[in-house]
């Protein structure tokens, strides 16, 4: 489980990109789950489990944890007046995080799955 091997402000990272996509308009709802392969409601069910989230097998969680920085670090344009209050570390700080998740998930590039 690469979510696990994380420290915990790189696990409270991927909780605040969970969040930030789940609770702001960044993605319009019509696009959401064609940007991201899952609907809100899943996104919903993701966060309930928090913080036993399981990424050990390719599935929804793996699915959220990877679309959701991945639009955080490259696809939503977020300003740095809006990042500071959702975010507790920097933008290259969470773009470590991610890149440091997909290495352990088995990936050898990031992006959209």
């Amino acid at each position: 489980m690469a979510f696990s091997s994380l420290n915990k402000t790189e696990k409270e990272t991927v909780h605040q990109c969970l969040k930030v996509i789940l609770n702001e308009s960044y993605i319009d709802d019509r696009e959401f789950s064609t940007r991201l392969g899952f609907d809100r409601e899943s996104l919903k069910q993701v966060l309930s489990l928090w913080p036993q989230l399981d990424d050990s097998e390719d599935g929804l969680i793996r699915l959220a944890i990877n679309n959701c920085i991945n639009e955080v670090c490259h696809g939503i344009d977020i300003s740095p007046a809006e990042w500071k209050s959702w975010f507790t570390v920097s933008r290259e700080d969470a773009k470590a995080t991610y890149f440091k998740w997909a290495k352990l998930a088995g990936y050898s590039s990031t992006g959209i799955r």
